[in-house]
């Protein structure tokens, strides 16, 4: 018997986390749920044993919030809030569940935190627009992508301390933003804000260091778009003329399914989710979604995908064939305002 599904989803604007369940037999998705959180909650990131969701907000004190999460019916309860230095972009934590890690853009840095108090243990800096931070299963290593140099940042996570491996130079105006492993951690995927397409990096278990890489063809589905560029931080008061943003590819987010079978990119400019597949780049196809999709996840059996809006008011639930990794939608449900982040876990 497959259970129920608990996602939540992160509403900016709001400054709530929303909980929704899907239904595994129709893909019905259910609004059941608002959680406060603070001003401008975005990142989420799920522990490993799937009994905490920790939240990163990025209003006047930038907070790590941490609560409780009931697996037998997706019910949150807050525990606490952390107040940080840094305006984090991304978050994530550890399999050992004893570190959180985020990566800072405006501050071109990533940090390690005490999973258990929030605390900041560690800033390693000059990481232009650091945009991403993960780790591996045996907790010994950590990537972390410079969206504004071009570059994969490898440290060894030991003693508490992330220590800088090795750094890796990608295409140049690639723009790397998001990382994921297959699921044998054998490769690292990172995915072009710039261009919207995929880098395959071989990476090596005992030591590491990443190897020979492989690039994804370009979409068809973007081809009236022009590359991106880097963005100033919105803190910096100094954006881009919004008729020259129109024109360009605005990547984000990137999900593999749990097969490791297909790589899934999403586009906010084209309002669109591309799909390629995961062992050989090539590009399968889109479909559209919700505006300005900044965040989606793939179920832990890799049979739905659930995608927000940062401009729109629904969040949608596709099935994934398991075959052709088309995506068919099943069900919208009401949303909140300025939804980016989205994490799912199985009920028991």
């Amino acid at each position: 018997m497959t259970h129920a599904f608990s996602v939540f989803v992160s509403n900016a604007a709001d400054g709530e986390i929303g909980a929704y369940r899907l239904d595994p037999a129709t893909g019905k998705l259910e609004s059941h749920a608002r959680y406060r959180a603070d001003d401008n909650v975005m990142p989420l990131a799920l522990s490993s044993d799937g009994a905490s969701l920790y939240a990163a907000t990025r209003g006047a004190q930038p907070s790590i919030v941490t609560f409780a999460l009931d697996a037998s019916n997706g019910t949150l309860t807050r525990k606490h809030a952390a107040p940080i230095e840094s305006n984090l972009a991304y978050l994530s934590a550890d399999a050992t569940g004893r570190y959180l890690l985020g990566a800072s853009y405006g501050e071109d840095r990533v940090s390690l935190y005490d999973a258990a108090r929030g605390t900041a243990l560690q800033f390693a800096d000059g990481i232009k627009h650091a945009h991403s931070i993960v780790s591996t299963r045996d907790g010994r290593f950590a990537y972390a992508a410079s969206l504004g140099a071009d570059t994969l940042h490898v440290f060894e996570l030991r003693d508490g301390a992330l220590h800088a491996l090795e750094v890796v130079t990608v295409d140049k105006n690639f723009g790397p933003r998001h990382l994921r492993f297959s699921p044998d951690e054998s490769t690292l995927y990172v995915v072009s804000e710039f261009r919207a397409t995929v880098a395959a990096f071989k990476r090596d278990a005992a030591t590491g260091k990443l190897g020979a890489m492989k690039m994804s063809e370009p979409p068809a589905a973007l081809a009236h778009l022009e590359h991106g560029r880097v963005r100033p931080s919105f803190a910096s008061g100094q954006q881009i003329d919004p008729a020259v943003l129109a024109k360009l590819i605005w990547g984000a987010d990137m999900q593999l399914t749990p097969d490791g079978r297909f790589v899934y990119v999403c586009e906010r400019t084209s309002n669109r989710l591309i799909a390629y597949d995961a062992q050989t780049l090539r590009y399968i196809g889109f479909t559209d979604t919700e505006a300005q999709p900044r965040g989606f996840r793939i179920d832990p059996t890799g049979r739905f995908l659930i995608a927000c809006g940062e401009k729109s008011s629904h969040v949608s639930a596709y099935s994934i064939d398991a075959d052709t990794g088309a995506l068919t939608l099943l069900s919208r449900c009401e949303g909140g305002k300025g939804a980016n982040w989205v994490e799912i876990v199985a009920q028991s």
